[in-house]
C-alpha cells in the first residue's frame, strides 16, 4: 500500500509499505524519526569532504614539477 511518509527533515515521500498494519505503522513511526535519503546523502557528502583520507585518495593530486 502507498503511504505518504513525513521524515524528520519535513520532506514527504510516497512509499510502498507492505506487511501487517501494525508493521506498516511501526515503519512509519521509524521513518518519522529519520532524515530522508536525500538529506542523509547530502550530510554524508558534506562531512566526508572534511576527512583527510577523502582528500588523500579521492581529490586529485597536485602535479609535481
Amino acid at each position: 500500500m502507498l503511504y505518504e511518509v513525513r521524515f524528520r527533515c519535513n520532506h514527504v515521500h510516497t512509499m510502498d509499505l507492505t506487511g501487517q498494519a501494525e508493521d506498516r505503522f511501526r515503519k512509519i513511526a521509524l521513518y518519522n524519526q529519520m532524515f530522508c535519503p536525500e538529506c542523509r546523502a547530502q550530510y554524508a557528502i558534506s562531512h566526508t569532504r572534511e576527512l583527510p583520507l577523502f582528500r588523500a585518495f579521492v581529490m586529485p593530486a597536485r602535479q609535481v614539477q
